[in-house]
Parts: C-alpha cells; sequence; structure tokens
C-alpha cells in the first residue's frame, strides 16, 4: 500500500496530550457515525415495510436492505476501533498516518446504499 502512495506517515511534533485527546474524539466520531447508519438501516426497514401495506413490492427489499446498512454501521465502528489504536501507537512512535482509504470506502459504500434505495423506490412506483 505504500507503493502506491495510499499510506502517507507525517512527523508528529506537535502537543502530545492534544493530539490523543483529538484521537479520542475521532473515535467517538466513528461512533456516532456507526450508530447513526444503525440507525438508518433500522428507519429503512420500517419505512419499505410500511410502503408495503399500499400494495407495493417494496417489502422484499426492506430486510436486505437494513442488515446491509447495520453491517455498514458495525463495519464502521469496527474501522474506529482499529484506527483508534492504529493512531495511538503511531502517536507513540511520533508520527501519524494519514486516513486515505477506509473514509473512501465508507463514503463510496454508502453512496452506492442511497442511490439503491432512490432506484428502489423509483421503480416500485
Amino acid at each position: 500500500m505504500t507503493r502506491w502512495g495510499l499510506l502517507l506517515t507525517l512527523e508528529n511534533s506537535g502537543s502530545v496530550a492534544r493530539d490523543h485527546l483529538a484521537s479520542e474524539r475521532t473515535f467517538l466520531a466513528y461512533a456516532r457515525t456507526s450508530l447513526t447508519i444503525a440507525s438508518t438501516g433500522v428507519a429503512l426497514v420500517q419505512l419499505f415495510t410500511l410502503a408495503a401495506t399500499m400494495d407495493t413490492d417494496m417489502e422484499r427489499f426492506a430486510r436486505p436492505l437494513g442488515a446491509v446498512m447495520i453491517a455498514l454501521g458495525l463495519f464502521t465502528l469496527l474501522v474506529g476501533i482499529a484506527r483508534y489504536f492504529l493512531i495511538q501507537n503511531a502517536l507513540l512512535r511520533g508520527v501519524y498516518p494519514v486516513a486515505r482509504v477506509s473514509p473512501t470506502l465508507l463514503s463510496a459504500v454508502l453512496v452506492l446504499v442511497v442511490i439503491v434505495v432512490f432506484v428502489i423506490i423509483l421503480v416500485a412506483r
């Protein structure tokens, strides 16, 4: 991954306490984001189940999409946990690895899920 420029490490010469607290805030942001994504999965299941009462064929998509969103929320939490410990170890060594792959991958998957939801809604009508 270093050969393609996906891993970037910067020298950490700033305040150690500030950097560790910033790392902790970033982990909490990952936790909030994962909770939001998982809650969106539950909301999608409820939305499609309610829409199915109006004689549309959307109910068959409800549980798979909800499961994908909940799994994506759990994956986001795992990425946050792994990233937190990676950053803690790197800060102790005096460097800082820049996140490039995980936020891009998570964003791309979320955009794909949003597009799929809108296509399902448009096709089912």
